[in-house]
């Protein structure tokens, strides 16, 4: 099973804080080869040469916060092609018992790993790539102890659980990491925008489109948002 994880709003307390995990199946690699060859070709365009987001994905991949409208909408059109599960943590900072912003961050790692080890517990690893941001090499020292004290205090008592292999990646390592990235940007402009279920309102309209992929949105302060059982829509 891989994961592919990012965090999302860290560095700018206007946005939320986002913690969000990617999970692909057996076609994983399959996946990865679309996101590369729609990378090759839309980084063939003469006509966005200069644009200096554009230039920015040229070499370093997708990004749903600053890519330009030519790349964004190809991406997205790709990402309706795949099957994904999504699951996020979120908080507007409120109620998260830490100090700092990279406690909170670390925190919000160990639950949502912690749940996902006990949603597939019955597998023998977990392969999760995390992608690489300033501070992030000495929490994933600590992850995997932590998760699995977590884990176990949830479950109430020590079962055998998911190996949990993390690894910290670039985009350009695993451009797959570009699609969390995408549904996080997509549930932060939602948030920002207040909830809203406006359909005249494009962040809404932009958060239904990759709803049907959230397993689980869980905030902080409000629990759980929405989810495949329990979804909005």
């Amino acid at each position: 099973m891989k994961l592919f994880m990012d965090e999302s709003g860290n560095g700018n307390s206007s946005q939320p804080l986002i913690v969000g995990a990617v999970e692909l199946g057996e076609d994983a690699d399959e996946i990865e080869g679309k996101i590369r060859d729609l990378h090759r070709r839309l980084s063939a365009r003469s006509s966005l040469a200069g644009l200096p987001s554009f230039e920015e994905f040229r070499k370093n991949g997708f990004h749903g916060s600053t890519d330009p409208l030519e790349v964004s909408g190809p991406f997205l059109e790709l990402m309706r092609t795949i099957f994904f599960r999504s699951y996020m943590v979120v908080t507007n900072r409120t109620d998260i018992p830490s100090a700092t912003e990279s406690e909170a961050i670390e925190a919000m790692y160990v639950k949502l790993l912690s749940d996902l080890s006990i949603r597939h517990r019955h597998e023998s690893e977990l392969l999760c790539y995390i992608e690489q941001s300033e501070g992030m090499s000495a929490i994933i020292r600590r992850l995997p102890e932590n998760v699995a004290k977590q884990t176990h205090k949830t479950i109430g008592k020590a079962t055998p659980l998911p190996q949990l292999k993390i690894k910290m990646v670039a985009k350009t390592d695993y451009m797959s990491t570009a699609i969390i990235d995408y549904v996080m940007a997509a549930v932060s402009r939602w948030i920002q925008a207040d909830y809203t279920t406006n359909p005249t309102k494009w962040e809404y309209r932009a958060f239904r489109e990759i709803e049907p992929s959230i397993s689980v949105l869980y905030s902080i302060e409000r629990g759980r948002i929405s989810s495949r059982r329990d979804p909005l829509h």
